[in-house]
């Protein structure tokens, strides 16, 4: 473990990026606007056209034709979804073009996937990986993404932003209602309005086997180590040793797991 701590103190902290998403599309105008935050800049228009068609009469079906339409359907259109991938009913797909569903995974209905971004694959999901219902994953303009290993899972009405990159493991699991924000508002410029001084960010890293209880805050530059237990309601806003059990407000070190990681 004193290993781990040094080899975490050492490493060399992740450049911080700064972006001001006001001004970078500030020329858009709105019908831009909404094809680079619906279809992505890298669809063609026949694939926005495709994709419209879709959301408009199978996205909302429900019952059993409904996933049968999907099931068949989505991996013809949206080819970075595997054919044994599902997608429940009223799912929110942005940039689908952009999103990478491996073999097993299961999004429930109502979730958003807002792959907007510059990465050409902003969402990536391994194998058996479960996105429960109403989480929101989005990639974050201008560049950033969200990848998460095989047999994972994100709990109902989760949040993940990921406009300075998150990194998910495998077999990770992430209770209800947890929020993991990879970016943060700038507030240095008191004259500003602050909607109007832009965003920062570092990026997220989760390391494999990591268990986050319900309700848990995981801020930005953060990096937690494998088989690491976050309690319920805790805010973690510094790294994480590989093992540790972290509770409270700011998180902080409250046991350790004796076993190997």
């Amino acid at each position: 473990m004193l290993l781990t701590a040094l080899t975490l103190a050492t490493m060399t902290m992740p450049e911080r990026k700064k972006f001001n998403l006001t001004k970078t599309y500030k020329t858009e105008s709105m019908t831009q606007k909404y094809v680079r935050v619906v279809a992505g800049q890298y669809s063609s228009h026949f694939e926005w056209c495709i994709q419209e068609v879709a959301t408009t009469f199978i996205s909302g079906l429900k019952g059993g034709i409904g996933y049968l339409l999907r099931k068949k359907i989505y991996p013809l259109i949206y080819h970075g979804f595997d054919r044994t991938s599902v997608v429940g009913v009223n799912v929110t797909l942005r940039c689908p073009k952009q999103i990478r569903l491996g073999a097993g995974v299961i999004v429930d209905d109502y979730c958003q996937l807002i792959a907007n971004s510059d990465e050409r694959a902003s969402i990536v999901m391994g194998e058996n990986t479960f996105i429960r219902s109403f989480a929101m994953l989005n990639a974050g303009p201008p560049c950033g993404y969200i990848k998460i290993g095989k047999s994972s899972s994100i709990g109902q009405s989760s949040i993940i932003y990921g406009h300075g990159g998150v990194e998910i493991g495998d077999n990770v699991m992430i209770a209800g209602q947890c929020f993991i924000v990879a970016s943060n508002h700038n507030f240095d410029q008191p004259d500003l309005p602050m909607n109007e001084q832009g965003h920062s960010a570092i990026g997220i890293s989760i390391g494999n086997n990591v268990w986050l209880g319900a309700g848990c805050k995981i801020l930005d530059g953060v990096t937690i180590g494998e088989g690491s237990v976050i309690a319920a309601n805790a805010v973690v806003n510094k790294n994480v040793d590989s093992g540790s059990i972290i509770g409270g407000i700011p998180g902080k070190v409250i046991g350790q797991l004796n076993r190997g990681v």
